[in-house]
């Protein structure tokens, strides 16, 4: 779907747990410790779905996430296939903490590891840290066993088809049938793919989303959805609603006092402050996904706080302002 296509009107109005904790940032953080202080927050702060997949933290996610859900057993995981850690990633695993330590060191080196480590398509790190593209029914027979083993559970709320564009077959009915059976068993609780869900041209991603009771795709306020927008009859999980927006929206507000006050004026806050600004895309996300789950990722706990107390805070005119700078963006914003 193009940005600014779908309907900016949300539905109704958020609600106090409509967040999940997205694992894949925390890894940034050197200790255990350090990790498992932020889960706890983020369940105190009242989330319970949790977002998780083999890859983040280099095969140290899920083992981690399993510790955690032993002590809290109303939580929801998800978590994913078709991309798994390298020997060599799985090696690094074990001496994270030092590296971190090291990159820390150089914001420039720790930035290219980061954007060539993504995925197994983001560059050279990547392509030897991660393994891909294999989400035949056999793979996903052994990573559904795998992820029950370490996450420790006998059920998974979600398990989805990690970032399958250009990877997926044509025919991939034996996995449907095989996900169909593990969910009438209840080993899982739905299936999906996980992603941009958004690209054209890839036509088995487009015909698999139309099937599949869960999706899992982007939304921020400036780009919109990538993927089907979501429906009530099926489960909706939206996520990067401030890595990309947040900045590009301060920037905005900081190069352009007018129209920063004359949103601020409508919105009875000052949007000059970043603070405000995540409060306005906190309350953006998660009335454009009112009956799913909006994904929060971050290592800071205070951030966590800000966020979680956004949710059910409104703002004065927030939707016709988001409207504004979505407009301002798509270059239609009307002469002021």
């Amino acid at each position: 779907m193009m940005p600014g296509s779908e309907s900016t009107e949300p539905t109704t109005a958020p609600r106090g747990h409509a967040l999940g904790f997205g694992c894949a940032s925390l890894y940034g953080l050197p200790g255990r410790r350090e990790r498992r202080a932020v889960l706890e927050s983020a369940y105190d702060l009242g989330i319970r779905h949790f977002d998780v997949a083999p890859i983040y933290g280099l095969g140290i996610a899920e083992a981690e996430l399993g510790d955690f859900a032993q002590a809290h057993n109303d939580i929801r995981i998800a978590t994913k296939f078709g991309i798994r850690p390298t020997v060599i990633g799985r090696m690094a695993g074990f001496v994270q903490p030092p590296v971190r330590r090291m990159l820390q060191t150089s914001t420039t080196v720790k930035s290219k590891v980061k954007q060539s480590g993504a995925a197994p398509d983001a560059g050279v790190v990547g392509r030897v840290l991660y393994s891909r593209g294999d989400y035949s029914v056999a793979a996903a027979k052994r990573a559904l066993l795998s992820s029950l083993r370490v996450l420790r559970t006998a059920r998974i709320d979600y398990f989805l088809l990690h970032e399958p564009h250009a990877v997926l077959a044509d025919d991939y009915q034996d996995l449907v049938d095989y996900l169909e059976t593990q969910r009438s068993r209840d080993v899982i609780g739905c299936w999906g793919p996980a992603g941009d869900l958004s690209r054209a041209d890839d036509a088995s991603v487009a015909t698999l989303s139309a099937r599949a009771p869960a999706l899992q795709c982007p939304y921020d306020l400036i780009a919109g959805y990538r993927g089907p927008q979501p429906e009530r009859d099926r489960l909706n999980i939206t996520f990067g609603f401030l890595a990309e927006a947040l900045p590009r929206v301060i920037g905005v507000m900081s190069s352009e006092p007018e129209f920063r006050a004359q949103c601020s004026e409508l919105l009875d806050a000052d949007l000059g402050d970043p603070r405000t600004v995540l409060r306005l895309l906190v309350r953006d996300a998660v009335a454009h996904n009112p009956s799913g789950t909006v994904l929060v990722s971050s290592t800071k706990i205070k951030n966590l706080e800000m966020t979680c107390g956004s949710v059910d805070v409104a703002l004065r005119n927030e939707v016709q302002v988001a409207n504004m700078i979505r407009d301002c963006f798509l270059g239609v914003r009307a002469a002021r």
